[in-house]
């Protein structure tokens, strides 16, 4: 496993190790989703290191938008942030994870641990309801 999950008292910080793969990512939002704590929090930090695998597309950043929706509909309240100096794939993340036929939580790529919590100690508190059937207003 080349993450580590820290739950924090308002969120969650994943910290990945080089080389970050689709698997990984994938892996971790599982892993992280299962958890009871995740209901709890406000958001989710993933930290990606320098080097990421060719294996981080378009296609697997659909797949974590899947899994996102899911999770949204019982736990709406919550952000995600990533954190990579590739500034690319920050444009990529946020173009795939905010396209209005997948989008969920709000997502935000910042080029720094520091900025990206300055961000969210920024940000109002979410009061969004579940939805439990797994149905959504737009």
């Amino acid at each position: 496993m080349s993450y580590q999950i820290t739950w924090e008292p308002d969120g969650v910080l994943v910290s990945f190790a080089a080389p970050v793969t689709a698997r990984d990512l994938i892996g971790s939002v599982r892993n992280m989703h299962a958890d009871s704590r995740f209901d709890e929090g406000s958001y989710v930090i993933n930290q990606l290191p320098d080097e990421v695998c060719p294996t981080l597309t378009e296609d697997a950043l659909i797949e974590l938008a899947a899994l996102n929706y899911g999770a949204y509909t019982s736990h709406p309240n919550s952000r995600i942030v990533f954190v990579t100096t590739d500034a690319a794939l920050g444009q990529l993340i946020e173009s795939v994870l905010m396209r209005p036929e997948l989008a969920s939580y709000q997502v935000k790529a910042f080029n720094s641990l520091v900025a990206a919590r300055d961000w969210l100690e920024a940000q109002p508190n979410l009061h969004i309801m579940s939805s439990v059937m797994g149905l959504r207003l737009r």
